[in-house]
């Protein structure tokens, strides 16, 4: 055998081995929701609510991502009074406290009485001079001024809110009937958009941005803007994912643009890296601590993928 033949020998073997490597680590990516149900729950505290770090007081974020993930996975959440408790207890009088009580008490299947006091709240954001809210919520206003757009905009630039402030606002005035500018928050949105097809402000273009952006034209219903060029940009981005976040910024964008999601085996390799042996996931494979909102993130994305493949990674 001749130098050049072993050398094709030890090459065809290694494309063998690398195919059966990755078949057999594909087939045992299957995670248990049971583990994560638990993990959450774990985390839930005396005061109602939920937070990673397992002290009082509660975080109202974690409280609305742990039941939203509960949902996800299917599971039974326990002491729903306490939970409906909490939100009361905590009286947020700011756009994205209101956003996460909503959500909240929605994922929880609560009365639609339960949302009145949220539906005057939100009237006194679009009200108050002071809050994000007004510089989007033209019809209130007998003369909108254009010139609050540019404020928003710079809001937006100084603060790195990515959007998610206009995000809560649409979805809130969407959920209890509030009255805004449909017109122009998506002419603001889409002014956001940048040559490479993502959307960022001072045209740098980003995946939180770019996820917000699309998150708020889809709750608009809103589907004639170029997402060609959009996909180009999020297809670039899917090629390197160091952080949980960011993938899940990536797919789930793909996701509201209807695209296909390629790499699917390797995303769920690199989201089940991400688990602990508590059952919760961390930003990345190689450290990092466990936490509901990073829990959200993968159970999420395995779900999409899951949509995507008609393949089970959750059992």
């Amino acid at each position: 055998m001749t130098s050049t033949d072993r050398g094709r020998g030890i090459y065809f073997l290694l494309i063998i081995l690398k195919y059966m490597i990755k078949t057999s680590v594909n087939s045992v990516v299957l995670l248990e929701k049971r583990r994560i149900a638990d993990y959450l729950e774990e985390r839930h505290l005396s005061d109602g609510g939920y937070f990673f770090a397992r002290v009082e007081p509660s975080s109202g974020l974690d409280t609305y991502l742990a039941v939203k993930t509960l949902n996800i996975l299917g599971a039974k959440i326990r002491r729903v009074n306490s939970i409906v408790s909490f939100w009361k207890n905590e009286k947020p009088d700011d756009l994205f406290g209101t956003f996460l009580a909503v959500g909240t008490l929605r994922e929880l299947g609560q009365p639609a009485k339960a949302f009145d006091k949220y539906s005057h709240r939100l009237s006194g954001h679009l009200k108050n001079d002071d809050t994000l809210a007004r510089l989007f919520s033209f019809s209130i206003s007998a003369n909108p001024k254009l010139k609050n757009f540019s404020h928003a905009m710079d809001y937006i630039s100084a603060s790195g809110k990515d959007l998610q402030d206009l995000f809560y606002l649409t979805v809130l005035s969407r959920d209890l009937k509030a009255k805004i500018d449909r017109k122009k928050i998506i002419a603001f949105v889409l002014s956001l958009q940048n040559k490479n097809g993502g959307f960022g402000n001072r045209n740098k273009s980003h995946l939180m941005t770019t996820y917000y952006a699309l998150s708020i034209l889809n709750a608009l219903s809103y589907s004639a803007y170029d997402k060609e060029r959009v996909y180009g940009y999020l297809s670039r981005q899917l090629r390197n994912f160091d952080y949980l976040e960011y993938l899940f910024f990536t797919v789930e964008s793909l996701a509201l643009l209807g695209r296909p999601l390629t790499e699917v085996d390797d995303i769920i390799q690199f989201i089940a890296s991400c688990q602990r042996v508590n059952g919760g996931f961390s930003r990345d494979r190689a450290m990092g601590i466990p936490t509901i909102e990073d829990t959200y993130y993968a159970v999420k994305l395995l779900k999409t993928c899951e949509n995507y493949s008609h393949k089970i990674f959750l059992k």
